[in-house]
């Protein structure tokens, strides 16, 4: 973003969202702890979106993160959606530790992707008026439409990427791809941490990784066309910040597509 009060915004919103879900994601042994310990997380959640309402109210008293958030909000013109979205994904996130199917890790995207990104697109395509106050004539359902794709796209990238690097986190460590597909392909979540433990990918998950890249190109493909509209409204700094954020995205799905989606050898134990 070239104006500073946008990239000072986008600072503010995404620390304000990366509080919960590093929270989240540090609960050890997530899929085994007590439901007095859940219903004690579940509290954090809700406490971190009250911090966020508060924000939206004006009052950025309970830390710098806050009071950058209250300010953004005083300026900017964004509404509670996304945050409350975020919020009920990692109450999700308390509950399991894994997906059964495609369906629900798409919900659960909806909160752990689609959310933050809500927030960057609104940011693309605002514009101050004569008082210096950021706004967009896109209601939130066109913004969450010109997003959802993209959003979906770039985190099946990310799961992609980071698949042995997931199995460690909160001690137990997590898994983002459903288990019916696991199954699909002759596998169950133990012949992950397995391809970890040796450093090598197997046949069986190459080939689940080629079925969900290609999936994920579909919502490439998807989210590009509503591109155009976005870049049309948007100041060109921040349609170029959009483009280069898919671009990336695109180039490091095409990298473990030329590493045929071995990403295990460089976190064997």
């Amino acid at each position: 973003f070239e104006r500073p009060q946008v990239r000072r915004a986008f600072v503010a919103t995404y620390a304000s969202m990366r509080l919960i879900d590093d929270l989240v994601d540090g609960i050890s042994n997530r899929s085994s702890i007590s439901a007095g310990r859940r219903a004690f997380e579940i509290g954090r959640v809700r406490s971190w979106l009250e911090l966020v309402r508060a924000a939206k109210a004006g009052d950025g008293s309970a830390g710098m993160t806050w009071a950058a958030l209250a300010d953004t909000f005083a300026n900017f013109d964004l509404p509670l959606d996304p945050w409350a979205n975020l919020a009920a994904a990692m109450q999700a996130d308390v509950m399991v530790s894994s997906f059964k199917t495609w369906d629900d890790l798409r919900g659960y995207m909806q909160g752990a992707s689609v959310a933050p990104a809500v927030i960057f697109m609104y940011l693309v395509l605002m514009r101050p008026d004569t008082r210096g106050k950021f706004a967009t004539s896109w209601n939130y359902t066109q913004v969450y439409e010109a997003t959802e794709d993209l959003a979906i796209f770039c985190y099946c990238v990310h799961i992609l990427r980071d698949v042995a690097l997931d199995l460690t986190l909160g001690e137990s460590g997590l898994v983002y791809l459903p288990e019916d597909e696991l199954f699909q392909f002759g596998m169950v979540t133990a012949d992950l941490y397995t391809m970890r433990k040796t450093g090598r990918a197997t046949d069986q998950y190459r080939q689940m990784a080629q079925f969900a890249a290609c999936r994920a190109r579909q919502h490439l493909a998807s989210g590009r066309e509503r591109m155009p509209a976005v870049l049309r409204d948007s100041e060109p700094a921040n349609g170029r910040a959009l483009v280069t954020l898919v671009d990336t995205y695109e180039r490091i799905l095409n990298e473990l597509q030329d590493h045929e989606f071995d990403v295990f050898s460089a976190h064997s134990a």
